[in-house]
């Protein structure tokens, strides 16, 4: 299989390995969480700092937008898709953080669409006790919106 101008080989799989290892992770740990934790129940990792405590999250981040989940699915559907096109039209181009970022971005977005569709919720279960109870697709998107925002404050300070 020839590569795309401007990639390796190994450049066109990374991004589908990066989305695809992320959702099997994140999917992987709920799975888990739903089949031994029971709903608001909290498990003591390290008593009073990190706890498990699963949360059927209905809403958004922080619980907003509570019993909304046609709206949020919409809108997931909208990043899901607009995140690809992003990668369709940048197909060409060599890959760089804000690459990674979306990768990210994606998966996470795609991990917790899934949920929503599936379940009705979000499967929440990451306590640490002064945040908001989130999930390992949560911490994706978080990680991937921080690279992409790094990305763009290096490069509008190498400009100045």
């Amino acid at each position: 299989m020839r590569s795309l101008p401007g990639k390796t080989g190994k450049e066109e799989k990374i991004v589908p390995l990066v989305v695809s290892l992320v959702i099997i992770l994140d999917r992987f740990t709920k799975i888990l969480i739903l089949h031994y934790v029971r709903e608001t129940e909290s498990l003591p990792v390290i008593a009073g700092y990190f706890h498990i405590t699963r949360v059927n999250n209905t809403g958004a981040a922080f619980g907003i937008m509570k019993h909304s989940q046609g709206v949020l699915i919409g809108i997931s559907v909208f990043f899901i898709l607009g995140i690809t096109a992003w990668f369709v039209k940048n197909r060409h181009r060599p890959l760089s953080p804000v690459s990674y970022g979306w990768a990210l971005v994606l998966a996470g977005a795609v991990s917790n669409a899934y949920d929503r569709v599936r379940y009705g919720y979000v499967i929440d279960f990451l306590d640490f006790r002064v945040w908001p109870v989130f999930n390992g697709a949560d911490i994706s998107i978080c990680t991937g919106i921080f690279l992409i925002s790094l990305s763009f404050f290096l490069k509008e300070r190498s400009r100045a």
